[in-house]
């Protein structure tokens, strides 16, 4: 490197900031000052003597890079483990390629191919028996690959364990029709808890605690007795990792009080519940088995005149727009619409927007005198 001053007063600052075999930068100064802040500011720590090496490529693996998402996050996460190994399988499906060399192109290729079925849960038949065939996931679960993957690059960047930005962040979510939210009629709800209290488990019971409250079917099965107290349930470990209370009848509690804790667990309730929902036809949509509890819950509180900000409370939703979903059962919803639509016999009243000549003389003088 060299500073100089040159016959016209001036100094010239000539340097390689990258090395002899870097680009060469010349730059004339008025004072010695400015030149010199000009060479250490492009020099840096080559002003002595030592030059900034070039980043070594990052030759981590996918696989890598979500162990150590899940050492330093993502074992605190509620659902930390089952995520950890829906990534794992990701990374493996995907051929583990080196993180750094990932890109958009490689997971939407990845994403078209489940969506195809390749990779997806393995079909049986009528009897039971594996097919060989897999059924392809629908657009929701791909959405849901989509944000693990995202999230993990996003938590490294942000504690400074990636810098090769996420590639995933231009990736949009795929777009479905919204699903079905079926609910109970009162004859559907009589029923079915006659038919769940002639089964041996607790289903009945916990059904009951669902209609009740609007709870998940885990949260009403792992129930323990000291929840159940002051004429409330007192929901705790929920999946919004919020608590809350929900009143509930003296006769309810009376029952719970002395059948909790049940003595049948989640998996063996949640099973009874499906086989007498599918033997009773009560027309369930795919996927909706005791969550048409809560549902069933949520629609006939509106449907009674409750108001959708309690509802919210109640049902634990961390956002209002959840809740929104059953607006809709609101006796006082839209309910003009049957009045004011073209054909209704009784139409509301409307304005004329065609003014006779004295209506607009008259509005002529009324602004004059005002």
């Amino acid at each position: 490197m060299s500073l100089k001053k040159l016959d016209a007063g001036e100094w010239l600052v000539d340097c390689r900031p990258d090395g002899r075999d870097g680009p060469r930068v010349r730059k004339k100064f008025r004072t010695k000052n400015e030149a010199m802040v000009f060479e250490r500011r492009i020099m840096g720590d080559g002003a002595n003597g030592e030059f900034e090496k070039k980043p070594k490529r990052d030759e981590r693996r996918l696989s890598e890079l979500i162990d150590l998402w899940f050492k330093l996050h993502g074992r605190n996460l509620k659902k930390g483990e089952a995520c950890r190994a829906y990534l794992d399988r990701m990374a493996s499906h995907m051929g583990d390629p080196i993180a750094s060399d990932f890109t958009a192109s490689d997971y939407t290729q990845y994403r078209a191919a489940r969506l195809n079925g390749k990779w997806g849960r393995v079909r049986t038949d009528s009897d039971g028996k594996k097919d060989g065939t897999t059924s392809p996931i629908s657009a929701n679960t791909a959405n849901h690959e989509l944000g693990y993957l995202r999230a993990v690059f996003n938590e490294l960047e942000r504690i400074g364990e990636w810098s090769c930005g996420n590639p995933l962040t231009r990736v949009r979510a795929l777009k479905f029709d919204q699903s079905e939210m079926a609910y109970l009629s009162s004859e559907q709800i009589t029923r079915l808890l006659a038919k769940l209290d002639e089964d041996p488990t607790d289903v009945g019971t916990i059904a009951r605690i669902c209609l009740s409250t609007g709870a998940r079917w885990a949260e009403a099965a792992n129930l323990e007795i000291s929840q159940v107290r002051d004429g409330r349930i007192h929901f705790v470990r929920t999946k919004s990792a919020k608590n809350r209370a929900v009143p509930i009848s003296a006769a309810l509690e009376e029952r719970l009080l002395q059948e909790v804790p049940f003595k049948s667990g989640y998996k063996a309730t949640w099973t009874a519940f499906s086989l007498i929902a599918t033997d009773l036809q009560l027309g369930l949509p795919k996927g909706q088995a005791t969550h048409v509890l809560r549902h069933t819950f949520a629609s006939h509180y509106m449907m009674n005149g409750g108001d959708i900000l309690t509802l919210q409370r109640v049902l634990g939703h961390s956002s209002l727009e959840m809740t929104t979903r059953y607006a809709h059962f609101s006796p006082g919803h839209l309910a003009e619409v049957v009045n004011l639509n073209p054909l209704a016999e009784a139409r509301g009243h409307f304005v004329d927007t065609v003014q006779s000549p004295r209506d607009t003389s008259q509005h002529k003088q009324s602004n004059i005198t005002h």
